[in-house]
């Protein structure tokens, strides 16, 4: 991909992760418990674990990244197929889905003490809530639901190119006669940029006289 349609594809990701988050949050605070409560009384302890909080977060960041591994896994089959495939594409996504979901976390404390933006702060970080708990700090919560939803990401990327070209190695061999002819047309204009530089006619008493 070019740098246009790699900023558009990773905003593209960005806004699904934004979308998945609020259908995450939404799916552990909503859907499951209301799934849960058709339960017979003789499963209380099943809808008792259901419905607990942090059952409730992980659910939510599973139901992210199955919709993640689903989505990239496709990505990763077409961009490959139309020899659009690169680590360093991906890697640009994934840390910028990273970086726009863990910034607004920082300024969190600036509205947490005037109780402004709770509700969008709850909903954003649901699915992390889990982590954040874990390990009893809200960064690095955030920081460790974060990569775990990143790499289901990523892993079905890198997975999808793998299992495509194993099927059709072809692709390989076309990507590797693109590149070797595109060194090669680079190295042709760099020599004949030299050849013109070597071809120029100057006089040196012109430029004696330039100096003086």
């Amino acid at each position: 991909m070019d740098l246009l349609d790699t900023m558009v594809y990773t905003l593209a990701r960005i806004g699904l992760m934004l979308a998945l988050i609020v259908f995450g949050a939404f799916a552990g605070e909503v859907i499951l418990p209301g799934a849960a409560s058709f339960l017979p009384d003789s499963m209380l302890g099943l809808k008792e674990f259901l419905v607990n909080d942090t059952v409730q977060s992980v659910n939510s960041m599973l139901v992210v990244s199955l919709f993640f591994l689903w989505v990239f896994f496709d990505d990763g089959r077409r961009h490959t197929a139309y020899e659009n495939w690169s680590y360093t594409n991906i890697i640009i996504v994934v840390i910028c889905m990273f970086i726009m979901y863990f910034i607004p976390a920082i300024f969190r404390d600036s509205f947490h003490e005037e109780g402004k933006l709770d509700f969008v702060y709850m909903v954003l970080y649901y699915p992390a809530a889990w982590a954040i708990g874990a390990v009893k700090d809200y960064l690095s919560g955030i920081v460790v639901a974060t990569a775990v939803m990143l790499v289901f990401a990523a892993a079905a990327y890198i997975v999808s190119f793998k299992l495509y070209t194993k099927k059709h190695p072809s692709i390989i061999e076309q990507r590797k006669r693109s590149l070797l002819e595109a060194a090669k047309e680079l190295e042709e204009d760099e020599l004949d940029e030299y050849d013109e530089f070597d071809d120029f006619d100057y006089d040196d008493e012109d430029v004696d006289e330039d100096f003086d």
